[in-house]
C-alpha cells in the first residue's frame, strides 16, 4: 500500500494493494476502511488487485483487502490482517 500524507494536517492519499495466493486465483478484492468500502470491489489480475486512489481524512485508519473468488470450490474467500496507519 502506498500513503502520502497531505500538507496541513488534512489528512492523505491511499493507494491500497493484495496480493493473493495462489497466483492463478480468479476473484475480486474489496478493499475497506474498517467497516467502509473504497470504491467497488477490483478483479485479481496475476495475483494481484490494486485498489482505488483513495482520500483519507486525518486520523487513524485500518485497511484490510477481503478476497472473494470467482468459483469458490476452486479457491477459498480470505481476508487480510488490518493495516493500521494514521495520517
Amino acid at each position: 500500500m502506498v500513503q502520502v500524507p497531505l500538507p496541513l494536517g488534512l489528512g492523505g492519499i491511499a493507494i491500497p494493494s493484495a496480493r493473493v495466493s495462489p497466483a492463478n486465483a480468479t476473484g475480486t478484492v474489496q478493499f475497506t476502511d474498517g467497516t467502509t468500502p473504497l470504491g467497488a470491489p477490483v478483479s485479481v489480475l496475476g495475483g494481484f488487485a490494486i485498489g482505488p486512489v483513495t482520500l483519507l481524512g486525518r486520523g487513524q485508519h485500518q485497511l484490510t483487502a477481503v478476497f472473494t473468488p470467482t468459483n469458490p470450490t476452486r479457491f477459498q474467500p480470505s481476508t487480510s490482517n488490518k493495516v493500521t496507519f494514521t495520517f
